[in-house]
């Protein structure tokens, strides 16, 4: 690579390549990007920043350990994505199976920097309420929803990351949008 090239204008892809051949610079990048939105996509599917900070961690260990096995043709948002939809999978199977359930709602409030603490709190208010909602959902209604609507990926991208047709992302959206519309229908303005 060329003496001063910005490393941080590479696609995700190239990053990866770099990573595999040992680049730190390339992981801190990958990192830089990605930590904080897949946090929070941990934190809104486990419902404790515990296990979402432990998760995180995780993921990053498997990108390292993984990364060879990323195919550079591939987009790496959504096979990062599938990773860390594959861990939450894993461990709802392992609750299922200790019936252990991970709910504090106190810690789950999406707070927003708005101007006026009357705002705040409305937005607090509401982000209580669409938490507990979303925590009604089935966890692929869950899934479709944040990466849909939090995280901005298209129909085709969610399909790819769940690993399902374009058809049942799209029936998914649409029941996930339609039980947090009853249940948030007192927020609804009209």
């Amino acid at each position: 690579m060329k003496e001063g090239f910005d490393k941080l204008k590479l696609a995700d892809e190239k990053l990866v390549v770099l990573l595999n051949e040992g680049d730190e610079e390339a992981f801190e990048i990958l990192y830089d990007r990605y930590a904080k939105p897949v946090f929070n996509f941990f934190y809104m599917k486990l419902n404790s920043k515990e296990k979402a900070e432990d998760f995180l961690q995780n993921l990053f260990v498997k990108l390292i350990e993984k990364g060879s096995q990323f195919d550079e043709q591939e987009v790496f948002r959504i096979w990062f994505y599938t990773l860390a939809h594959n861990q939450c999978k894993n461990e709802y199977r392992t609750l299922s199976r200790s019936r252990v359930e991970y709910t504090n709602v106190e810690d789950n409030r999406l707070v927003n920097n708005w101007e006026s603490s009357s705002e705040r709190i409305d937005s607090s208010i509401f982000s209580e309420h669409l938490t507990l909602a979303l925590n009604k959902l089935n966890d692929d209604q869950k899934s479709s929803f944040l990466l849909r609507f939090k995280y901005n990926f298209s129909t085709k991208e969610i399909s790819e990351v769940l690993e399902c047709s374009e058809g049942t992302t799209k029936s998914r959206l649409f029941y996930a949008l339609r039980q947090l519309a009853k249940e948030l229908k007192e927020f609804n303005p009209y």
